[in-house]
């Protein structure tokens, strides 16, 4: 009977730990602003005039410039009312989206937000903190020594939990992912216009470096790198 109580006890003790550990880690998530949903610029002002660059001016960005940003990424919209479904700025096979958007910042190079790794949380539109480390250098020589990245002041990575998609659609879930990348860094070059600000987008990379510079978790693939600044 004492040894059932013990294990009682205990199995409560590592269950409410676990509830703290949650709710701590959850905490540490740092809201962004909201996404404005109307600007000021055309989407055929934005497709004429995007381009790609390799420098950057050391001017920060602001939160609600990155809030923009990560929202036309891979951010959500409004709950349909019929439905029930949160769609997403980017259509998905199958509705799965398995895109997983992160972002690299230096000590300065955002306005309010600290250096670090983050991941986007895009249910609550929230920055889930990775690591605390200014990786944009160590992640510009995963690129194959692409040194120019190091100077953005923020870098976006586009990556892809494969698995999610090709669960359902096969191999053929494969090239899902990839269109609904490019779909991703389209929004990007065009929020990116509308906001006054330049980008440029690399594909060239060692994989297993950028996951290691990043810390980011097994079974996510990084597919993009998207530098930005002014």
């Amino acid at each position: 009977m004492k040894l059932i109580k013990s294990l009682a006890f205990c199995s409560i003790t590592l269950a409410w730990g676990l509830l703290f550990q949650e709710a701590a880690f959850s905490s540490n998530d740092i809201k962004l602003p909201k996404p404005v949903l109307k600007g000021k610029l055309s989407v055929e002002a934005g497709m004429l005039n995007k381009k790609s660059v390799r420098h950057f001016t050391t001017t920060p960005l602001t939160v609600e410039q990155v809030s923009q940003l990560l929202w036309a990424a891979n951010g959500a919209l409004p709950v349909d009312a019929i439905s029930g479904a949160t769609l997403k700025t980017l259509p998905s096979a199958g509705g799965i989206y398995p895109l997983e958007i992160f972002l690299l910042t230096g000590s300065g190079t955002v306005k309010g937000l600290p250096a670090g790794v983050y991941n986007y949380n895009s249910t609550s539109n929230s920055l889930v903190p990775i690591s605390e480390e200014d990786s944009r250098m160590a992640l510009a020589q995963a690129a194959l020594s692409q040194l120019w990245l190091a100077g953005a002041p923020v870098i976006v990575v586009i990556a892809a939990a494969f698995s999610k998609t090709t669960a359902k659609y096969g191999n053929r879930g494969i090239q899902y992912v990839y269109m609904e990348s490019g779909a991703s860094n389209q929004n990007l070059y065009l929020q990116a216009e509308a906001l006054g600000l330049r980008l440029g987008t690399v594909g060239a990379f060692n994989e297993a470096q950028v996951s290691a510079a990043m810390k980011i978790p097994t079974g996510v693939t990084p597919l993009l790198i998207v530098a930005i600044g002014k």
